[in-house]
């Protein structure tokens, strides 16, 4: 039996479970209970259209009969506008009904997943097909210039085992255990992080492109921009360290090979699950340094990646290596416009909530 919108009732825990959004930018298991779906009728107070999250809120009757905010966490605007979910459809006075999972952090707070309006529309927040729109359109490709999505992959998560916290230097162990991944993460500030963790942005296009004799690839997530010196043949010493680093490059035949330094203290996953142990991140030092292999598979029309990092400070050993594939798109790169978050949400949200 559908909930009626107009009964404002706030449901806790529904009966079926909902999977959460593939395309959500930051890790989903530690802020989010998939085991606990949610499923929140009332009325839109708020909608904060930000990025790199979007956050509604919902005035909605809980199970004791008392009326309550419930602040409801998806993609950021930018992303929910191109998959159908505007930020005209969430104004201030409209029912709705959102589905998705409890937080880990608050009972009144949640990931959806879709959202459902009073005239029966059910919108899922990773477009008609699920997934996000990417190249059902772009013409076929013939090198590696041009816009990109990153494609589906089985199994893909940015939490989890991290096989490189067995093989940490002691300063890596050091910086690990300095390190709190719910507060100090480079992204809850609007920093980009490292350039594994950009190639990785999902829901979100890159594209690449020639200026001048330099390469330049943009992401819109973080509004990156990477500029590839192709006729440099080192990188300078003593010059400003940054998340993202120096980029030198050169072809080989086909293959763009991007070789970076120059980096400044970083984190490589933001969250690390280890058995019996608390929630940790995996970081990397300022002598990191990384080679990436841009090619085109012209009968697959796909750009492949692959990244070989090693940071002698930090780890034992390089290592393995990363490869991203995607596929090609027709979407255009919007500005980003990174809001700075907090542990459940913006940062006006989550001072809200601590008061």
């Amino acid at each position: 039996m559908r909930i009626r919108i107009a009964s404002v009732v706030a449901v806790g825990v529904s009966a079926m479970l909902s999977a959460h959004g593939a395309g959500a930018h930051h890790s989903f298991a530690p802020h989010f209970d998939s085991s606990k779906p949610a499923s929140i009728s009332g009325t839109v107070t708020e909608f904060e259209a930000r990025n790199p999250h979007s956050y509604v809120h919902i005035a909605a009757v809980d199970e004791n009969g008392r009326t309550r905010e419930y602040v409801c966490e998806s993609h950021g605007f930018t992303q929910l506008s191109r998959n159908g979910i505007t930020p005209e459809m969430l104004k201030a006075g409209t029912k709705i009904r959102v589905t998705g999972s409890l937080s880990r952090h608050s009972p009144y707070m949640c990931f959806f997943d879709s959202v459902e309006f009073a005239d029966g529309r059910k919108l899922s927040v990773n477009g008609p097909a699920g997934a996000g729109r990417a190249a059902a359109t772009a013409p076929p490709r013939k090198d590696i210039f041009g816009t990109w999505m990153l494609a589906p992959a089985p199994n893909r998560s940015t939490s989890g085992r991290q096989p490189m916290m067995q093989f940490l230097t002691p300063a890596g162990q050091q910086a690990v255990a300095a390190y709190d991944p719910f507060r100090d993460d480079p992204t809850f500030r609007c920093d980009p992080v490292g350039i594994r963790r950009v190639w990785a942005a999902p829901g979100t296009p890159l594209a690449i492109t020639r200026d001048g004799q330099n390469v330049v690839v943009r992401h819109e997530w973080m509004d990156v921009r990477r500029v590839i010196a192709m006729d440099v043949q080192g990188h300078p010493k003593n010059a400003r360290r940054t998340s993202l680093g120096h980029s030198i490059g050169r072809f080989e035949g086909d293959t763009l090979v991007v070789e970076t330094a120059n980096y400044a203290n970083g984190v490589l996953n933001q969250y690390v699950e280890q058995s019996g142990q608390p929630t940790k991140g995996l970081l990397h030092s300022r002598a990191m340094t990384t080679v990436e292999r841009i090619h085109f598979d012209a009968a697959r029309q796909r750009l492949v990646v692959e990244i070989d990092t090693a940071d002698p400070e930090f780890f034992t050993q390089p290592f393995q290596r990363l490869t991203y594939e995607y596929a090609p798109s027709d979407l255009t790169i919007e500005p980003f416009d990174c809001s700075p978050e907090g542990l459940t949400g913006s940062l006006r949200t989550s001072a809200a909530k601590s008061k």
